[in-house]
């Protein structure tokens, strides 16, 4: 992707973030700060060294003032050559590190700070007010007049009704499914940012409350709070930096013309997912085979069976025999979602793509301790906006 003498390699050779879960009395900007600081600590990189900075919005149910990136420059006290704020959904962070990689190779910039951050897990404990109520009215437009009836909270029934029709097509068990989160834990238990760490069992998940037909709740990810931010710099500049990381050689990303459901086509099947895989892995010169370690979006188990299948990692229906027999596990011929993923790790969406570019980047570097799959060299984020209605896909590969 960035191989000809006019484009510089981006390179990811810092990255940070808070533990996920709850953080009453911060603020976003308190949160993705804390996530830079640390992300910049790593690199060995000082504040007045970023050139550019990179966000996406600071949550769903908090208004902001115009010109965040300026006021996030001016509270780090730097000059800068680029400011962007990206929003499309759960895919906002990702699309923002794009943007970000895509100014490094460009030579408009030599070093980015990309942050993502969410805090609003109790945000209305203590009551609504009216511009409250309005910010709930702004949410609920985004589902257009035929979903907008069925209140915020309507992605849930969509996602259970793909659910149903996942688990009716393909005969998938209560327990097929329930075995995922079990899975995830595992993973979630050597990470220490990860919110759901305790082992449960399938019988404990299917004897969670279930929230909407088929999802139980421990099916489904918790909306945490939390902060991340990678540091994104240009590969002469890593070189010169004596700096190791994970460069970004491929980068796909497809959007259907559906916004949450698809009207007239499959509730089961997301070709968009398939083809941004593709072409990241074309754009890299890689297949499949040749990934080591990969982070997937994931909102609900069943949710994230499919999209395993959509990337064209397993065969319609076989994702759930996959797991089971534990080759998705870390030390499994195709580890997925070793950081707990977002039913166990936590998910903070406007975060969740940039923890998972960090996964990535721990792993490339052999840091990810008791969850380090062997050997990693090469891997690939995908993240999801919608109810799987568009998604982005990066490969990012060891650079030392």
């Amino acid at each position: 992707m960035f191989g000809s003498d006019r484009l510089s390699r981006p390179v990811v050779v810092g990255f940070g973030a808070t533990a996920i879960g709850r953080h009453p009395e911060r603020t976003p900007n308190d949160l993705g700060l804390d996530a830079l600081e640390e992300g910049l600590g790593r690199a060995g990189l000082a504040g007045a060294e970023v050139e550019g900075v990179y966000l996406d919005p600071q949550g769903y149910t908090r208004a902001q003032p115009p010109i965040r990136p300026q006021r996030i420059a001016e509270r780090l006290g730097i000059a800068t050559r680029a400011l962007v704020e990206v929003e499309c959904g759960g895919t906002s962070a990702l699309l923002a590190f794009k943007a970000a990689c895509q100014d490094v190779a460009l030579g408009h910039l030599e070093v980015a700070a990309v942050i993502g951050a969410q805090c609003e897990r109790r945000a209305f404990t203590a009551g609504m007010d009216a511009g409250d109520l309005d910010r709930i009215f702004l949410m609920n437009a985004m589902y257009g007049p035929w979903l907008g009836p069925y209140g915020v909270v309507a992605a849930l029934p969509l996602y259970a009704l793909c659910a149903q029709r996942y688990m009716h097509q393909h005969g998938a068990s209560p327990e097929a499914v329930a075995e995922l989160p079990v899975r995830l834990r595992r993973n979630a238990a050597h990470n220490p940012r990860a919110e759901l760490r305790e082992a449960i069992t399938v019988e404990d998940v299917l004897a969670s409350r279930m929230v909407s037909p088929p999802i139980h709740k421990l099916e489904a990810a918790p909306w945490s709070d939390g902060g991340a931010a990678a540091i994104v710099v240009s590969e002469g500049y890593a070189r010169r930096r004596g700096l190791a990381g994970a460069a970004l050689t491929g980068w796909g990303e497809r959007h259907d013309d559906a916004n949450y459901v698809p009207f007239g086509k499959e509730l089961t099947r997301y070709p968009w997912i398939g083809e941004a895989t593709d072409e990241a892995l074309a754009r890299a010169g890689r297949s499949r085979a040749d990934l080591d370690v990969l982070e997937v979006y994931g909102a609900f188990a069943a949710a994230e069976y499919m999209t395993y299948e959509a990337m064209g990692l397993f065969d319609p229906g076989e994702a759930p025999a996959a797991v089971a027999r534990g080759e998705t596990a870390i030390d499994g011929a195709l580890p997925i979602n070793p950081s707990g993923g977002r039913i166990a790790m936590g998910h903070p969406p406007q975060a969740t793509p940039l923890l998972q570019v960090g996964e990535i980047f721990d792993q490339l570097l052999g840091t990810a301790g008791g969850r380090q799959v062997a050997g990693a060299a090469i891997g690939l984020v995908q993240s999801e906006h919608g109810m799987m209605n568009g998604a982005g896909v990066a490969i990012l590969e060891r650079f030392q």
